[in-house]
């Protein structure tokens, strides 16, 4: 849509944005963008193709860049010309730095929240995902996840939907759930604040990288991967949430590689003997007795 001259980037956001089908989440995504590029009370006629390139500059993080360059180009896609020219950039996978198993249980378990982060770690499911599971999404050992809580507190359609086995201890622990209305805010400063208590980083999305992570390294067949994680393409289960470090690296390296066989010394040829060319001994005698008896020399 064309703007309104005097329109600040605000008030074009808040209309435009109402009238499109988008996600309660991907609008408020876009929202964020344009305080984070500090553009609210921006004048429309201000805002060109450079206006938008050179604040994008501004951010170093490569991931956080390729997310708001998305959000302007569908934001102002009908207000600035050209607009495709924001190139979009390839995300770089993010690499956490896992804490022990030990220790991310222990920051579950001192938050109030400790049946949310179970599905987490566990079950590899998404912050809002976990906030909305309920006794009746289980059926045996199979969970299907469907739905997500915003940060509103409110049941929406959840990124991807699909079903997803877990093991038997924490099927108990979700038929024994008492459903309420907990946002997702909640959950992850609880983790950060109960976290930082005892000195252990994490934050809700690292405890999916983990599960992924841990399904690869046990050799899990690929396929149950992606199939677990509820992605449509195994290039995401693989390129970007099955975390490979360093560590792993040096024990594939030393396990194939480690011990190299040795050739068994070759032991020296003797060299073959020339014999003269010509007929065989055999057919020299022959002929030759052919040519005595020619000669009449026959015995």
């Amino acid at each position: 849509m064309s703007f309104i001259p005097g329109q600040t980037v605000r008030e074009f956001a808040t209309i435009t944005l109402s009238e499109r089908l988008l996600r309660k989440s991907t609008a408020d995504s876009y929202r964020q963008t344009i305080r984070h590029l500090g553009m609210e009370e921006t004048l429309m006629e201000e805002v060109t193709l450079l206006f938008l390139f050179e604040r994008l500059q501004t951010i170093t993080n490569v991931n956080t860049k390729r997310k708001h360059t998305v959000a302007l180009r569908s934001l102002f896609r009908d207000a600035v010309p050209n607009i495709k020219e924001l190139k979009i950039t390839k995300s770089v996978p993010r690499v956490y730095d896992f804490p022990s198993e030990e220790d991310m249980r222990r920051v579950i378990e001192s938050t109030p929240y400790r049946f949310y982060g179970l599905l987490m770690m566990y079950a590899g499911l998404r912050i809002g995902e976990a906030c909305a599971i309920t006794p009746k999404d289980l059926k045996g050992n199979v969970l299907k996840v469907h739905k997500q809580r915003d940060e509103d507190g409110k049941l929406v359609l959840s990124k991807t939907q699909g079903e997803v086995i877990i093991p038997d201890w924490l099927c108990e622990e979700v038929r024994n759930h008492r459903p309420e209305v907990v946002t997702p805010g909640a959950v992850r400063e609880s983790l950060w604040r109960y976290g930082k208590k005892i000195g252990v980083t994490t934050n809700p999305h690292m405890f999916r990288h983990w599960y992924c992570t841990v399904l690869v390294k046990r050799k899990v067949n690929p396929e149950i991967a992606r199939k677990q994680m509820r992605h449509s393409d195994l290039k995401t289960t693989l390129g970007y949430y099955a975390q490979v470090e360093k560590a792993d690296i040096d024990r594939a390296v030393s396990e194939s590689f480690g011990t190299p066989v040795e050739p068994e010394a070759s032991k020296p040829q003797k060299p073959k003997k020339k014999g003269k060319k010509g007929k065989k001994k055999g057919d020299l005698e022959k002929l030759f007795n052919e040519w005595l008896k020619t000669q009449g020399l026959e015995d």
